[in-house]
C-alpha cells in the first residue's frame, strides 16, 4: 500500500493530532440504520478540521 502525506483540505497544513481511535460512526438514513468500521480520527493542528480514516492508512511523517 502506498504511504501519502497528510494534507488538511481546509488549510493545507501538514500537521495533526490523534483526537480518537478505533471510533466506530453510527448513523439513519431514510429508513436504513448503518454503522462504520473502526477509524481513526485525526485533529489538524492548524485549524481544527477533523479527518476520518481507516485503520489501514498510513502517513509518512515528513516535515515541512
Amino acid at each position: 500500500m502506498e504511504k501519502k502525506s497528510l494534507l488538511c483540505p481546509v488549510c493545507h497544513s501538514n500537521k495533526a493530532e490523534i483526537a480518537g481511535e478505533n471510533v466506530k460512526l453510527s448513523g439513519q438514513f431514510e429508513d436504513k440504520e448503518f454503522l462504520t468500521t473502526k477509524l481513526i480520527v485525526l485533529r489538524c493542528v492548524n485549524c481544527g478540521y477533523y479527518m476520518f480514516f481507516d485503520n489501514t492508512a498510513q502517513f509518512t511523517t515528513e516535515q515541512k
